[in-house]
């Protein structure tokens, strides 16, 4: 009798150029910023029907959400950091903002009626700068949005701001209505620094707002910062680090600087040198090792904090639960789970006429297959290292190695992932390597289409190691 060895075959092959192309598209039209897309939002179509989206909520909050978030977008700004590539305009007049206040609650009135009764676990005000709102302007948001939908069981909500723009009244008045968790942009502390990516804070604004945020008894302060800007050196981003770590946030993020061409430091004709790249990665890595040292650990699904109370759930729970978040506001990103992504308007008075006409501001969206919600979690969860077999079993009812064992034989042989019981591991040495990788679970007809619209996807050449080292968005 002759014994049949069966030989594992899969159809794999090197499409690391298409992928690198792929990222590069991404990096430079998906301005939402608050969350990785998938399908990239590129690919996203003109959704004319309000009434689509709506009954695509209602079938959704028909059943229980435990995990359902809220995301306010305020784009506004005092004026506009040169490293930005998100949706943030500069702010030129007072009556713009109250406009663009007024249209948002017409927008929370369109949702009201099919959100009203669903507890909503998490809220996030992110920007652009929130805090440039007055104190006035705030108390009369937040009532609102208190009286529009169901904060009864909130979790957390989470604020974004700027320490000029946060002094003991405003950070008070957002204690009052539940604030406990408070991001503050810093980036730098260097004088330099500041000037060259025209911000405008100082280290004492900081401190202040800081220690007042302290006073006002908000539970979790993250403080953002930023590797690589121009004019940063890695003896200033030591100092700003120092600094920061002797204040002992709930949360430190360290961001590499990654130019678009939606920043205005690409459209002014600069570049980053390899040099700055170089830079930037020490700096990156320095940051690690200090922050760890000084006894903080990495946080799932998040940056480095003291607990896991200080972490961010909604972008958490959009992960590890695949779960839905109603985005609000100019540019902002709602996905509607097994239903459809979608993102508003960028276009500030396209978005009031729209909702004065009581229409939603929807610009594009994708409607969404259970595969696609697949491919988000994996890839997601690769982000942070590693992907929970045992939790997409339990949001999808299906093995993930049944649902991708070419690309996992793939990876492996590849030596990016390791394969166990319970995980996928990411052996992946740098966001460079993830966001090429990673691509390797996007649907084989997305990549498919990918190849007929990219040029230069010759399989055969190979990306050199610096090529994906710097890819750091």
């Amino acid at each position: 009798m002759i014994k049949v060895i069966e030989i594992e075959k899969h159809s794999m092959k090197n499409y690391d150029i298409l992928f690198k192309q792929i990222t590069e598209k991404i990096a430079h039209t998906d301005f939402s910023g608050y969350t990785v897309q998938y399908p990239p939002l590129f690919l996203w179509k003109s959704i004319d029907s309000g009434i689509e989206i709506l009954n695509a909520w209602k079938s959704i909050l028909g059943k229980k959400q435990k995990y359902l978030g809220l995301y306010v977008h305020l784009p506004f700004c005092k004026q506009r950091c040169s490293y930005c590539r998100y949706f943030a305009l500069k702010l030129k007049r007072q009556s713009v903002l109250e406009d663009y206040l007024s249209a948002l609650k017409k927008e929370i009135q369109i949702y009201r009626k099919v959100f009203y009764k669903s507890p909503i676990r998490s809220v996030y005000f992110g920007g652009g700068t929130p805090s440039l709102l007055s104190i006035r302007q705030l108390d009369d948001l937040f009532s609102y949005i208190y009286v529009n939908f169901n904060l009864s069981q909130y979790q957390q909500i989470i604020f974004e701001g700027n320490s000029d723009f946060l002094d003991f009244k405003k950070l008070k008045l957002l204690k009052k209505w539940g604030v406990n968790r408070l991001t503050i942009g810093v980036q730098s502390l260097d004088p330099k620094v500041i000037k060259a990516v025209n911000r405008y804070q100082s280290q004492n604004s900081f401190l202040e707002c800081f220690q007042s945020a302290r006073k006002a008894k908000i539970e979790n302060i993250n403080v953002d910062l930023m590797a690589g800007l121009p004019s940063q050196t890695i003896k200033s981003a030591f100092q700003t680090l120092k600094t920061v770590i002797k204040l002992r946030p709930e949360m430190i993020h360290v961001h590499p600087f990654y130019p678009t061409i939606s920043s205005t430091f690409i459209q002014k004709g600069q570049r980053l040198s390899e040099q700055n790249m170089e830079i930037r990665e020490k700096i990156v890595l320095m940051s690690q090792r200090l922050i760890q040292k000084a006894g903080y650990k990495p946080i799932k699904f998040d940056a480095d904090g003291e607990n896991e109370t200080a972490r961010n759930i909604q972008l958490s729970d959009a992960i590890e639960y695949n779960a839905p978040f109603l985005g609000l506001g100019a540019g902002a990103v709602s996905h509607a789970t097994n239903y459809v992504r979608y993102v508003n308007t960028t276009d500030i008075n396209e978005y009031i006429n729209k909702l004065n006409k009581g229409k939603l501001p929807i610009l594009s969206g994708c409607h969404l297959t259970k595969k696609d919600e697949m491919i988000y979690f994996v890839t997601s969860s690769l982000r942070y290292g590693t992907v929970d077999k045992f939790r997409f079993r339990k949001l999808f009812n299906i093995d993930l190695n049944s649902v991708f064992p070419e690309e996992i034989i793939y990876l492996k042989k590849r030596n990016k992932i390791i394969d166990n019981q319970r995980f996928i591991v990411s052996k992946m040495r740098n966001i460079g390597e993830y966001l090429i990788y990673s691509k390797y679970f996007y649907d084989k007809k997305l990549i498919f289409n990918f190849r007929k619209g990219f040029l230069n996807t010759n399989i055969k050449r190979k990306l050199k190691e610096k090529d994906i080292r710097y890819m750091l968005l």
